[in-house]
């Protein structure tokens, strides 16, 4: 199941991978979590899951080395693409899976992951092996969007997202990702949230959603603002025309227990 899951998500993001630039949607919230995440110049960073590595690439000119590692080849090489532009030296693009790390025990001072969380079949894997690798006194940061606490809402919100995205595996509440935390051995240090608005069309355009499929995803927004079910992505309608809805983001830093 893991594997077929893995081949969904490299697929989805091999079409999406020309989308990561340093423009709009895939730069968002980097300031945000730089602040939240306050890295030091001699730390050993690692970026698990890291797309094109916007955190990673962020965190670069901040820090002594940056490892970016991620399980779709075309979403790293647009990553080492747009690091080589930057003239970025200290960060280097590996290919694996976040929930396998190819590292020994406490490599890293920090070990962050942004808005990958909700693609992996095996979050708690995942966030074990982060912990595993992050050194004593180090610390892990997690940054997702976050569902409703309200699991009938939050079913909602996901099942719209699958819609979208067939790799989508399940956005978790900020409650889940403090327990995923703390279950893989950490000791939860802060929490922020912030919300992100997101334009309808792109959003279907960026992950190639048929046509058919976007049109159900529009019309059960259209419903939430006609006085219908809530959706958990609190719609909103513009004088332009356009259809947006929010996804609220969470940063979650903790440090290894013990």
């Amino acid at each position: 199941m893991t594997g077929t899951h893995d081949d969904s998500v490299r697929e989805q993001f091999r079409i999406q991978a020309s989308t990561f630039t340093d423009e709009g949607f895939a730069a968002r919230g980097l300031d945000w979590i730089l602040e939240r995440l306050a890295p030091a110049a001699d730390e050993q960073v690692l970026d698990v899951a890291a797309g094109a590595a916007h955190l990673g690439r962020a965190l670069a000119p901040r820090v002594h080395h940056v490892s970016a590692l991620d399980l779709t080849p075309e979403m790293l090489r647009q990553g080492q693409r747009l690091a080589d532009a930057a003239g970025l030296r200290n960060i280097t693009f590996a290919l694996g899976n976040a929930v396998e790390l190819p590292y020994p025990d406490g490599q890293f001072d920090l070990v962050v992951c942004r808005l990958a969380l909700h693609q992996v079949a095996d979050p708690a894997a995942m966030v074990r092996e982060m912990v595993r690798v992050t050194r004593p006194g180090g610390r892990i940061g997690l940054v997702d969007m976050i569902a409703d606490e309200d699991p009938t809402l939050a079913e909602e919100t996901n099942r719209l997202e699958c819609l979208r995205d067939p790799s989508h595996h399940r956005t978790l509440s900020l409650t889940e990702l403090r327990t995923l935390l703390e279950a893989a051995g950490a000791a939860v240090a802060s929490t922020a949230i912030r919300d992100h608005a997101l334009d309808l069309t792109d959003w279907l355009a960026r992950s190639k959603t048929p046509e058919p499929v976007g049109a159900r995803i529009r019309a059960r927004l259209e419903e939430e603002l006609a006085g219908g079910a809530p959706t958990g992505l609190r719609p909103a309608r513009h004088d332009d025309g356009s259809l947006t809805f929010t996804h609220p983001w969470a940063a979650v830093t903790g440090t290894p227990r013990g």
